[in-house]
């Protein structure tokens, strides 16, 4: 068969050349062939069928992209709180692996080695990193949700990772019973509070046993996404940074949602605390090393005074000044009255002398 194919800008002239056409088609054909291969050699994704509290050893390079799949069981009535842990396991990684948990209602994306900034633009590298999903809520009494874990990175090496996701035991906090936990900078800690009935302002109170590493303690309000890391947790809510002790007073008229998050985040650098600065020398894109900031809390959430209470303080105080003005009055009026009765004294034997000399 003989194709032809004219030449647009001269309509006059006409090649024609036997099977060149058929030529040209199959060298395409080829050189598509070729290029969808090497492309679906260069995203092979695969997805598993992952289960919580287990750790899971597995590689990621550039050419293939990992995808976790979860599933848990979520009520209208019960809040269950779901942390993802990653550890990196590769020292000379150059590319850093993304995370990214896709939720029904949220999306949540990190990488590690996590860069934190502290003052003077300086890097803090972290290879663990622990984050606490936020939890979307659910009309229904019980209602399964899946949530996807995609592991992805651009090196062509493969790069080992360690993943974990387990469930968070006292996830909500319950009233004046106190709860220990630990913390880091790139492992933020939140948990929820819901409103008793009949109680409308709280105290939240975290301490520690030492000073350093700096903290900040924040209260949001129930949304996502929840701001838990040092260069965000100012973003939203009330927060105050703390050292040893930190309370924060809440009021329920504030939550439409009669519920809200504790955050704890510990900060990169102690200087907001009063802290040293430790001095390093600026060189730009240097990864310094945080060393041990972990710091150990607790955190307890007790009812305020109520309203009773401060009418009565205040009637109790106002009792005492006005008991100082009666018991003023009282004896301002006795010692008028003894006075009197003394002139009255004085008075008595002159007028006696006078009638005598009469």
């Amino acid at each position: 068969m003989t194709r032809c194919w004219k030449s647009r800008p001269r309509p006059a002239v006409r090649l024609c050349l036997p099977g060149l056409g058929s030529v040209v088609l199959r060298v395409l054909e080829v050189l598509w062939f070729s290029v969808c291969l090497v492309h679906s050699d260069s995203s092979v994704v695969v997805q598993k069928d992952a289960q919580f509290g287990v750790s899971y050893l597995d590689t990621v390079t550039s050419h293939n992209q990992t995808i976790y799949s979860f599933n848990h069981t979520v009520s209208r009535n019960k809040t269950e709180g779901v942390r993802v842990s990653v550890e990196l396991l590769s020292e000379t990684a150059k590319s850093p692996i993304l995370f990214v948990v896709r939720q029904k209602q949220a999306v949540l994306s990190f990488q590690v080695p996590l860069i934190l900034r502290g003052l003077y633009q300086r890097k803090y590298q972290y290879t663990q990193v622990g984050r606490t999903l936020c939890q979307p809520p659910t009309f229904l009494a019980s209602e399964t949700q899946f949530f996807y874990v995609d592991v992805s990175t651009l090196s062509s090496t493969s790069v080992h990772y360690q993943l974990r996701v387990s469930r968070v035991e006292s996830f909500t906090l319950q009233t004046d019973k106190k709860f220990s936990f630990n913390a880091t900078p790139s492992q933020p800690q939140f948990f929820k509070y819901v409103f008793p009935d009949g109680v409308d302002t709280v105290i939240v109170k975290v301490n520690s046993e030492k000073n350093f590493p700096c903290s900040v303690m924040s209260i949001q309000d129930i949304q996502c996404p929840v701001y838990d890391l040092d260069n965000n947790v100012a973003f939203i809510g009330m927060y105050q940074t703390m050292t040893k002790k930190g309370a924060v007073t809440v009021q329920r008229k504030d939550f439409p949602s009669n519920s809200f998050y504790v955050v704890v985040v510990v900060k990169t650098e102690d200087e907001a605390c009063g802290g040293p600065l430790k001095f390093y020398p600026l060189l730009p894109d240097e990864l310094l090393d945080a060393g041990n900031r972990s710091k150990t809390l607790d955190v307890v959430v007790s009812p305020a005074i109520n309203s009773e209470v401060y009418v009565m303080g205040m009637l109790f105080c106002l009792g005492i000044f006005l008991s100082f003005y009666v018991l003023t009055f009282l004896v301002a009026c006795i010692e008028n009255k003894r006075m009197n009765r003394k002139r009255e004294g004085f008075l008595q034997p002159a007028d006696m002398s006078t009638s005598r000399d009469r």
